[in-house]
């Protein structure tokens, strides 16, 4: 009766010193997540905005709760030609030559691909907040200064994504930027997705405007009753005079500078 009383014993403290390690590695594992997330905001000087969003939006993802909401902030950039974007208070300007509408296209194309990787390329759901609705990233808002504006007053959207299929995105050495973005060979192969309202063949980019470069995931998106995995929104540039009715309702998880 004794031996069997000590082998209980015995198997429980077993029992006890499993869950104590299962606690230990609990507790290292969240208190790493919590140091890189202090690690990450004590010296911003040393870290970009973009850098700061794509940390938090990992942290999000890998800290299942611990850690707070995301800390992106929406770049404002001024293609300048020479000169600077007079209704606008840029956090960057992008030097192009005015006269070449290559360059202004590269820099379009190199913030959308910023954008999606700032996000996670669609491998990470940072749409955690419950109910059915679409989470947008306003990554960029963007102004062409009067020098860009008088030697390319207009982008077509088909120009730009032409643009994209034949030069690849630093992002993704081996990839084009429009394989990196869209997973596409072919502008043609291109479906913009329903929650944005744009036609490539027909949009053109009006540099007297400003625009906006979103992306997003329509968290719990479903049909009826049916829900269905979350969808990852594509990363888009749109009017930002019209971004209200260019996309469908949902609510924007970024941040002014």
């Amino acid at each position: 009766m004794r031996k069997i009383l000590k082998s209980r014993r015995e198997k429980s403290r077993k029992g006890e010193l499993t869950t104590q390690q299962i606690v230990t590695i609990i507790i290292i594992i969240a208190s790493f997540v919590i140091l890189l997330y202090f690690l990450f905001r004590i010296n911003p000087a040393e870290t970009s905005s973009k850098q700061i969003c794509y940390n938090s939006v990992v942290l999000m993802d890998k800290g299942s709760g611990l850690v707070g909401s995301l800390d992106c902030k929406t770049n404002y950039l001024c293609l300048s030609g020479g000169g600077s974007c007079a209704d606008f208070s840029p956090t960057v300007t992008a030097s192009v030559d005015p006269s070449k509408k290559e360059g202004v296209l590269k820099t379009i194309a190199d913030e959308m691909s910023d954008c999606w990787w700032m996000f996670g390329e669609g491998k990470i759901n940072y749409g955690t907040v419950e109910g059915t609705t679409i989470k947008y990233a306003l990554c960029s808002i963007m102004e062409f200064d009067k020098k860009v504006q008088e030697k390319t007053p207009e982008i077509s959207y088909s120009e730009l994504y032409e643009y994209m299929k034949t030069h690849q995105s630093s992002h993704a050495t081996s990839q084009s930027y429009l394989q990196y973005l869209y997973g596409a060979n072919d502008v043609s192969a291109l479906i913009v997705q329903s929650q944005f309202y744009i036609i490539i063949a027909k949009d053109k980019i009006d540099t007297k405007q400003k625009y906006s470069i979103i992306t997003g995931i329509d968290d719990n998106f479903g049909v009826g009753n049916v829900i269905l995995p979350d969808e990852y929104l594509k990363v888009y540039i749109i009017p930002t005079a019209e971004t209200s009715s260019k996309i469908v309702a949902g609510e924007f998880i970024t941040k002014a500078a």
